[in-house]
């Protein structure tokens, strides 16, 4: 461990002080970038990793709300989701556990300490889709990069930034379950100060009886450069305030174990606040050598409230399922401090070094503890880490090298790799392959929670690579991907329902086999469709829980005169439920998208989920939307 922890270090300060001998000014030039899967922009077409980018464009054509929406469809992704807006939401990435995939903002990772996994939890359904720029999801071991928890991937949700000419736009919309939502924004410069604000809001019923949802989103942005009229480094400095606050209120429903089944539950009640704040410094120290610094707050708390309500129900056998009362308040805080240097290795690399510290704090209080806390608890995390790309033989040969050095405060230091090739075996076809590695370190939940947490836990591990073929044809108009992929897993963190605590329940492992097709043969067509293969098993059962064997989704957009049309499906293979016992029917889902531009201001659309009232479940017991119209209309101004 000495010797990896030297070489980490020594990669680390060679980064640092080293390239003043072998730069030279400016780097290369890029077509399609991405950031999250080197931490730098990067021109996608010599990356070794899997990438999807869901843009704002695709969002808005999609017409959704929740950020599950926004990413069902594409390669390797399964949801679990419990019906409609707002309800609880469950990801696997490669069929890796929800806790695996890393969810970052602007390159920021972002989780609920509060959270029993220290995850994205599930806000999944909670948060809203709109008003970011783009969606970068990497697949594969990303903990090198990004640390605790990117095991099997990671998710950049990049917002949207100010500056540039005056721009204002204005969406409204009504559908069925009494759904209402509205969302708007303004961008522009004011003197030196670039904004952008955003509001978004949802209003809908849901599909129980009592199943409401209402959430209003605020996203703001305000940068500037203070010293623009100056020259060198100072002339470079930029500010950069950026924030995502979000309130709702959702009734939820009641699960019961015996039916196996969800039921209406009148006075369920959760109210959530999420607050994200990021203040980065940002320049170039050299013309080489670029330095940003961000500084940030995150706050969630989730209070709950079930009173009561007698008999919900009957089971098939003619029991009851009687409610019961809860009350909760959860309070998760973390204060993120990344520091990140990139050096421009002449035209034929980028080498970016930085240090990053997560404080996290979580309180947990409920009723029944009268009137002191569950738990209060707090750890830090430094970590050092350094990631190395290089295009060479003429672009011919991209080599990615990363390392990661993380210091938890509760279980010492811990070494993640990640090394990635990329080659062109001729103008457009390229072989890839990555092997990394990848861990999670037990949650404040997990570790200290009065009633389940077990303080012996040992942070998961994982190794993963896979191998990949890619090409392009006709200059763009055609590409298509076929990647194998296989994760390894130790001392996975489990729920032991027997003694009702957690525990390291072993080892598990997922493969699979990811296919990618895209045309675009006319200025006025585009077709894609994916097709995700996986098989795996986790705590001594053969399946991975809420994964299928089989996934496909396509999509087709049409532009015609003033109308776009956009059809999509989904294909589900079954797969086991939560208990590895009970399945879940595989299913077929057919949405369809369109809008008519009367001008350039005012544009109609409208959305179709379900448009052949499928009877399937995302997850088991919990019903899913039937057919589903929604409309609005969106207005511009210049």
């Amino acid at each position: 461990m000495r010797r990896i922890c030297f070489w980490v270090f020594a990669v680390f300060f060679f980064g640092l002080f080293f390239p003043a001998l072998v730069l030279a000014q400016g780097g290369t030039e890029a077509g399609e970038v991405v950031v999250t899967a080197t931490r730098v922009e990067t021109d996608v077409r010599h990356l070794p990793d899997s990438v999807t980018v869901v843009t704002s464009e695709e969002i808005d054509r999609r017409e959704i709300q929740g950020l599950y929406q926004a990413l069902e469809g594409y390669p390797s992704i399964s949801i679990k989701h419990n019906g409609w807006l707002g309800q609880w939401g469950y990801l696997r990435l490669r069929g890796g556990k929800s806790e695996h995939t890393v969810v970052l903002f602007d390159g920021v990772r972002i989780y609920d300490p509060s959270y029993t996994a220290n995850d994205f939890g599930d806000l999944w359904s909670w948060f809203d889709a709109e008003n970011f720029e783009r969606i970068e999801i990497v697949r594969g071991p990303q903990s090198a990069l990004y640390g605790s928890n990117a095991m099997s991937g990671a998710v950049n949700l990049i917002s949207r930034k100010g500056g540039g000419p005056f721009e204002a736009r204005l969406k409204a919309g009504y559908g069925r379950y009494e759904t209402w939502r509205g969302t708007g924004y303004v961008k522009g410069s004011a003197g030196p100060v670039g904004y952008f604000l955003g509001l978004s809001g949802v209003n809908t019923d849901g599909l129980y009886r009592d199943d409401e949802f209402r959430q209003t989103t605020v996203d703001l942005n305000l940068n500037t450069r203070p010293f623009s009229g100056r020259s060198g480094a100072l002339g470079t400095l930029k500010l950069d305030y950026t924030l995502r606050y979000s309130y709702g209120y959702l009734n939820y429903q009641q699960w019961d174990w015996t039916s196996f089944k969800a039921y209406n539950d009148p006075h369920a009640e959760r109210r959530q606040q999420i607050q994200i704040h990021h203040f980065t410094i940002s320049g170039e120290i050299l013309p080489w050598w670029k330095s940003r610094l961000t500084l940030g707050y995150h706050l969630t708390r989730r209070d709950y409230l079930d009173r009561d309500d007698g008999i919900l129900g009957y089971r098939p056998d003619g029991s009851a399922v009687t409610d019961s009362y809860w009350d909760g308040f959860y309070r998760g805080r973390v204060y993120p401090v990344v520091f990140q240097n990139d050096f421009h290795l002449r035209e034929w690399g980028i080498l970016t070094a930085g240090v990053e510290y997560y404080e996290e704090k979580a309180d947990f209080f409920s009723a029944s503890s009268w009137g002191t806390k569950d738990y209060d608890d707090e750890v830090h995390t430094t970590s050092y880490f350094a990631n190395l790309f290089l295009t060479l033989l003429e672009d011919r040969l991209a080599v990615n090298l990363g390392g990661r050095l993380d210091d938890h405060q509760e279980f010492g230091t811990h070494f993640t790799y990640k090394l990635g090739v990329a080659y062109f075996l001729t103008e457009t076809l390229k072989i890839k392959g990555n092997l990394a590695t990848g861990f999670r370190a037990p949650s404040l939940f997990n570790l200290y929670d009065p009633r389940y947490g077990n303080p012996d836990l040992d942070p998961e591990e994982s190794t993963g690579g896979d191998v990949g073929l890619e090409q392009e044809l006709f200059g763009g108009k055609l590409r298509w991907a076929l990647t194998w992929f296989n994760t390894h897993y130790e001392e996975r963190i489990s729920f032991n329902y027997a003694t009702w605590r957690y525990y390291n329940s072993g080892g598990g492992v997922a493969t699979g086999l990811e296919a990618e097709f895209e045309a675009r043969p006319y200025e006025w067509l585009a077709l894609s469709v994916n097709y995700t293969y996986t098989e795996g098993q986790e705590d001594d059962t053969e399946n991975l829980a809420l994964v299928p064997h089989h996934q496909l989704g396509a999509r087709a957009t049409v532009k015609w005169r003033k109308w776009t049309l956009n059809l999509y499906y989904k294909y589900v293979g079954k797969r086991p439920a939560y208990d590895h016992e009970h399945m879940i029917p595989d299913y077929s889902r057919v949405d369809l998208t369109g809008s008519y531009a009367a001008n350039e201001r005012l544009t109609f659309f409208f959305r179709v989920e379900n448009l052949f009232d499928t009877d399937y479940e995302w997850g088991a017991g919990y019903r899913a939307p039937g057919f589903t119209l929604f409309g609005g209309l969106k207005i511009r101004a210049f």
